[in-house]
């Protein structure tokens, strides 16, 4: 089921996947629930895998009384709490069978919350596949960027627990005879926040705005480094494992599943969170050392490869679908 106009219905009737179209706009559609619910019981459905949140109350609802076993997904961690009524439309719905969470980190956050059957939060790693980042790096050179200079970039927008603010101070501390270069992917190069942000890097000058980009994980590719200073409630962030996928090592935060991500000292760096002076001491230590940046690079791809590949994740939902069938 998709919102009509998704970009992912032409890909999933090409796959053979029979696609239903309903707005998904409301946490609680009486219409909505009544189109799963009919559709469930009309075609004997096993199993019911909900993917977001509104997918997950009006999905789970639908489904009481029916036979389908009903999956949730979990790609954060925080923002529950027993005490929330809300919840229990959603992670604590007692209609659910399984959550599947994106990290080990997510699932022993959700656990804590969950009544009775601790299990039934599981970590599936999602897949990434290498045939995916086989494009050449982006060309930056519209970007004014210094000559042979250590570019590091973040996937920026202004949600305090993204952690700009802290890059920004870490930049700060940088000495200023340093030559590296930092690319702001995602931040507006107009917006009044974004360029206060960037007043209080100490470098303007070195810090690039450069907007929203489609080709984000080529510009990680056009880097040395990118780095997640997430300040708390991280899952198994894209960015890190689209740049590790080029063979682009990351400095990340230690809160969530980056530390799940990153391997400390062997495929990058992972530092205390809300620390910059941290995070500039570990951007230091690749600036001056880019033998050592560049076997954690080979290292993170290796990583990605064995641990984080498209067919474990295949393999583990599979499992789980069979082990409900089952029981």
């Amino acid at each position: 089921m998709c919102n009509p106009g998704s970009t992912l219905i032409p890909f999933l009737e090409k796959q053979g996947i029979k696609v239903i179209t309903n707005p998904l706009n409301k946490k609680l559609s009486l219409e909505t629930m009544g189109v799963i619910r009919k559709y469930i019981k009309a075609n004997d459905i096993d199993i019911l895998h909900l993917f977001n949140n509104i997918a997950c109350s009006n999905g789970a609802t639908a489904a009481i009384g029916t036979k389908a076993k009903v999956i949730a997904y979990r790609g954060q961690t925080g923002n529950v709490s027993r005490w929330d009524p809300s919840i229990y439309l959603t992670m604590l719905h007692p209609r659910l069978n399984k959550i599947i969470c994106v990290a080990n980190a997510v699932t022993e956050d959700l656990q804590l919350h969950v009544w009775g059957d601790k299990n039934k939060a599981v970590t599936v790693y999602k897949g990434h596949d290498q045939s995916w980042y086989q494009n050449a790096p982006a060309d930056l050179s519209d970007v004014p960027m210094h000559a042979d200079s250590f570019k590091i970039s973040l996937v920026a927008n202004l949600r305090p627990r993204k952690g700009l603010h802290i890059l920004m101070d870490a930049v700060q501390l940088l000495p200023e005879d340093c030559n590296i270069d930092v690319l702001l992917v995602g931040a507006d190069p107009e917006s009044e926040a974004i360029q206060e942000m960037i007043k209080r890097s100490g470098k303007p000058q070195r810090v690039h705005a450069l907007g929203y980009r489609e080709d984000a994980p080529e510009v990680a590719a056009a880097c040395d480094a990118v780095v997640l200073p997430t300040t708390k409630r991280e899952g198994l962030c894209r960015a890190v494992l689209e740049a590790n996928s080029y063979g682009v090592p990351a400095i990340v935060s230690d809160t969530g599943g980056n530390a799940e991500l990153v391997a400390d000292g062997v495929t990058g760096i992972v530092v205390p969170p809300s620390e910059p002076q941290a995070l500039a001491d570990a951007i230091m230590t690749l600036y001056q050392d880019r033998n050592l940046c560049n076997k954690f690079g080979v290292a993170a791809k290796k990583r990605v490869i064995e641990k984080f590949n498209v067919q474990q994740g295949v393999d583990k939902t599979l499992e789980i679908y069979q082990s409900l069938l089952t029981n």
